[in-house]
């Protein structure tokens, strides 16, 4: 499997993964995509590919179509021979219990191993894909992790043996923050340096990537980031608001629970569990602080919600409860920031 097309399907399966398109018919829309600059790429290929991502869980199907997992976005948007792009695509196969259970293996002492034994641990297409990033070091017929990776390797592993599985590590979502933003360029201004930051559980690897406090005042420093923002919240929450269920593309927002203005560091703005998925109604809503979350995801609603009874015209109930899998440890700190900052009042 050649990393280039492969690179390309991820591209057009996170372009097209909008449109509603089910797991049957998304082989033939990216065969359609890809004519013009592919044209020697054959229909069943395609099929292979997509049906090998969706086996590895690295596109999954919902309701309401196809949707590629955070860390394949990432790959398909990197730069070549970098460390993001090895990196994202090693997460990219973290989820198939076999590959993670070697990568394990592997990172505990990174001794060298026969490459033969690699292929036959990982599985032929997910090594060949492998090795032609940066991620493994080859010498006579043999390889290991390279060793300059491997502390992103281990960042990665250590936060996918909690009990929490993450979405996307923080490791890599540092990394590749730190590709698309050039917070080391001290001639572009940042604000809120000062500002207490989240009390992320991995807050000391977010630091030692991106060791600069606070976010640039030209919001237009961070829009490739707030593109993959998007994408991860809409991955999330499966491309439809949870308080009403509307799964129409153009009236979503990737809705910040903490405000971008307030953010004291550029990972805080970019995180997805500093958001949610809303549709256009409740994004306002929630946005000036008419609605809010408890610690247990119980909907609030504000006084003058209730007093003018809006409940039935915005499609609001009472004991509304986000669903568990939403409530991670940093949503439930973002969201006591929303009670305390945004929120009018409580009743």
């Amino acid at each position: 499997m050649k990393k280039m097309l492969f690179k390309k399907i991820l591209a057009v399966l996170d372009a097209i993964e909008l449109q509603g398109i089910d797991l049957h018919h998304a082989p033939i829309r990216v065969y359609e995509e890809l004519a013009n600059d592919y044209y020697a790429t054959k229909l069943p290929e395609i099929r292979e590919i997509i049906h090998f991502l969706h086996e590895k869980k690295a596109l999954k199907e919902t309701e309401n179509g196809i949707d590629l997992n955070p860390a394949p976005t990432i790959y398909a948007k990197s730069n070549q021979n970098s460390g993001v792009e090895a990196l994202s695509l090693f997460e990219t196969f973290i989820h198939d219990a076999s590959v993670y259970a070697f990568y394990q293996k592997l990172a505990y002492d990174n001794a060298w191993m026969d490459k033969q034994d690699v292929e036959e641990a990982l599985g032929a297409d997910v090594y060949r894909l492998l090795q032609q990033t940066i991620l493994f070091e080859i010498e006579n017929e043999q390889c290991h992790f390279q060793p300059k990776l491997l502390k992103g390797i281990t960042d990665i592993l250590q936060e996918y043996d909690d009990e929490q599985e993450p979405l996307i590590s923080v490791a890599l979502t540092a990394l590749f923050t730190s590709s698309i933003v050039a917070h080391e360029d001290m001639r572009i201004d940042y604000k809120n340096t000062k500002t207490p930051m989240l009390n992320y559980k991995y807050k000391q690897t977010i630091l030692s990537i991106i060791p600069r406090r606070g976010i640039p005042h030209d919001r237009d420093e961070t829009k490739a980031l707030q593109s993959f923002y998007k994408d991860t919240l809409f991955h999330e929450f499966d491309h439809a608001c949870p308080l009403c269920g509307i799964n129409i593309p153009h009236m979503l927002i990737a809705s910040h629970i903490k405000p971008f203005r307030d953010c004291a560091h550029i990972y805080e703005a970019i995180d997805h569990n500093n958001g949610l998925l809303l549709c256009r109604n409740h994004d306002y809503l929630f946005d000036q602080g008419y609605i809010s979350f408890d610690e247990l995801g119980y909907i609030l609603l504000s006084e003058e919600m209730l007093l003018r009874d809006h409940l039935a015209s915005y499609v609001l109930r009472k004991n509304y409860q986000l669903p568990a899998c939403f409530l991670t440890r940093e949503r439930l700190q973002f969201l006591e920031y929303h009670r305390k900052n945004i929120f009018k009042n409580m009743k």
